[in-house]
């Protein structure tokens, strides 16, 4: 088929243990979603692990966090390349992931962080981030960072549409997929739309 897309972005949506993921092909122009994926990789000790790390004194606090960054790391390496693997298999080339990025940068000592509550919080959010996208890295995909608040905005001024518009061509392409469609896949999509001409541009 002369036209099937032969390019797919990456787009990303983490939490705390899991990841949304979508790949994205085509033009930015023209895109399409072929993938849609929920990838887990972390269970059990491996989630909240800066909320278990204050409960420890600073020495197996630390050792924790830098064992469940090898862990987790590994499993999403593990997921993402299942992933990659399978649309290679379909004639899809790959070469960019989009992962989001953090508002404000958690404090750089550990005893900082878990003497406060909310920059734990933070402290979570920031770190299963930057587990994907250290994943991704580790694979030999180019890592994009963008602010999710923004995506929106910034994708409508690239497409040259208005919001309404862009959440009604959201809609449309997640329609075939059926749910979910909640806002982890949308966004994620938002995130790989934006870069579906990286390639190109490199």
């Amino acid at each position: 088929m002369p036209n099937k897309p032969s390019i797919a972005v990456l787009g990303f949506r983490p939490h705390t243990y899991w990841t949304a993921v979508v790949a994205v092909a085509g033009r930015a122009d023209a895109p399409r979603i072929v993938e849609r994926r929920r990838i887990a990789f972390a269970a059990g000790h491996e989630r909240f692990v800066y909320h278990q790390a204050a409960e420890l004194e600073p020495a197996r606090a630390q050792a924790l966090i830098d064992a469940v960054r090898a862990a987790t790391g590994a499993n999403a390496a593990r997921e993402i390349g299942g992933l990659l693997t399978d649309l290679r298999s379909e004639g899809l080339t790959v070469d960019v992931a989009v992962t989001p990025a953090g508002t404000a940068k958690p404090p750089e000592a550990l005893a900082d962080i878990l003497r406060v509550h909310a920059r734990v919080h933070a402290a979570e959010g920031s770190f299963y981030r930057e587990v994907v996208a250290a994943a991704c890295d580790a694979l030999g995909l180019r890592v994009r960072r963008v602010i999710e608040r923004d995506l929106p905005a910034q994708l409508g001024r690239s497409l040259g549409v208005e919001p309404a518009a862009l959440e009604a061509r959201l809609k449309t392409m997640g329609a075939p997929l059926g749910p979910p469609w909640n806002e982890d896949y949308r966004l994620a999509t938002q995130a790989a739309w934006l870069h579906l001409d990286d390639r190109a541009q490199s």
